[in-house]
């Protein structure tokens, strides 16, 4: 009977020791995976800062690249504008060489003579 008690407590003390061992492994093993998990969540907000970082970057290149777009678009306008005064001008000018051309080359004397003296009248 001394030896089924003495037993007994043996056996209490290895099963409490092998149960304190086992809750020390698992002890282990979660803060092993806390630590690995705070390790994965300190790397995701470092590439998070990175990543605003560079979304910022962009937005600003993005907002540089609109005003000179804007700028470009101005600028594309009033060369339009410009161009198409320039033609304009070219066209009267022509017409102005096309009149000499008829009336000091293909009309007679008389026929110059005759519209100047029309214009002095008038």
């Amino acid at each position: 009977m001394k030896n089924d008690v003495l037993y007994n407590e043996m056996n209490g003390v290895d099963r409490d020791a092998a149960i304190l061992r086992t809750l020390k492994l698992i002890e282990q093993k979660i803060e092993k995976q806390v630590a690995t998990k705070e390790d994965i969540l300190q790397w995701q907000l470092e590439e998070l800062k990175r990543l605003q970082f560079e979304t910022g970057e962009k937005s600003n290149t993005i907002s540089e690249l609109n005003t000179k777009l804007l700028e470009c678009r101005s600028q594309s306008e009033g060369n339009r504008q410009l161009i198409n005064k320039l033609i304009t001008d070219i066209d009267k000018l022509q017409q102005n060489i096309d009149w000499y051309k008829r009336t000091y080359e293909t009309r007679s004397l008389v026929g110059v003579i005759r519209d100047k003296l029309k214009h002095l009248f008038r």
